[in-house]
């Protein structure tokens, strides 16, 4: 498992991640699209120890999802661009880390699934192999 370099786009903070598999999964909840400004987020979700911050500090920006507890957003205290997020429903050691700020991850090919489908705009196409209106079963 190699490691995917990323960085903010101000420069001031920097991570690597390893990544179990080179899969995309796109949400298009409403958070996803407010913090990332785009109607949807590519994201992995992976153990935190894979996650290792290289450079500069994070802060977090905390918000209740839907499951009613807290959401960690970590992101560059400057330019704002975060490298993921910690939903604590899913306990202390995994994390939804964003794959489109990783380096090289354009070519991964299509998107492994799109959870939140139920707010994909109609004019935006299905692009993963799979798609789930919330989340996947589990």
């Amino acid at each position: 498992m190699a490691p995917y370099e990323g960085q903010c786009h101000c420069g001031a903070t920097a991570w690597t991640v390893e990544i179990p598999e080179e899969k995309h999964i796109l949400c298009h909840c409403g958070a996803c699209k407010i913090l990332g400004g785009g109607e949807f987020t590519l994201n992995q979700i992976i153990p935190k120890s894979n996650f290792h911050l290289t450079k500069g500090d994070l802060k977090v920006y905390s918000y209740k999802g839907d499951s009613g507890n807290s959401v960690d957003c970590y992101m560059c205290p400057n330019c704002a661009a975060s490298p993921y997020h910690h939903q604590q429903v899913m306990g202390p050691n995994t994390i939804v880390v964003r794959t489109g700020l990783l380096k090289g991850s354009e070519k991964w090919g299509k998107p492994a699934a799109e959870i939140y489908d139920k707010f994909r705009p109609s004019w935006l196409p299905q692009t993963g192999d799979a798609s789930f209106e919330l989340t996947p079963p589990s």
